[in-house]
């Protein structure tokens, strides 16, 4: 038998569409929130937005978008990224 090794892009993608399926299956909605940031800002960090330890990116998403794609309510979201930013974990600029 031959064995067959996936391209990188793949792999990546494989790997992605896993840490997905945890996201959506097994997590809290803060976890969920703070999963889908850190995907969000993993692929910024490659693109090049990581400065200093901290990775800046504008989030192209609104809190009901986030509710939408997470199964949560806009009122879970929006209580989450506001404890997320009260416990230092996130920083806001502006409304985004």
């Amino acid at each position: 038998l031959e064995r067959v090794t996936a391209p990188p892009a793949l792999r990546d993608e494989l790997d992605a569409a896993r840490e997905w399926m945890l996201l959506l299956g097994r997590k809290t909605a803060r976890e969920k929130i703070a999963s889908l940031m850190a995907i969000i800002a993993r692929r910024a960090a490659k693109d090049g937005g990581g400065t200093e330890g901290r990775v800046v990116y504008d989030l192209a998403l609104t809190r009901e978008a986030m509710a939408d794609y997470l199964g949560l309510t806009l009122e879970t979201v929006s209580r989450q990224v506001s404890a997320l930013r009260s416990d230092g974990v996130i920083e806001l600029e502006g409304k985004r």
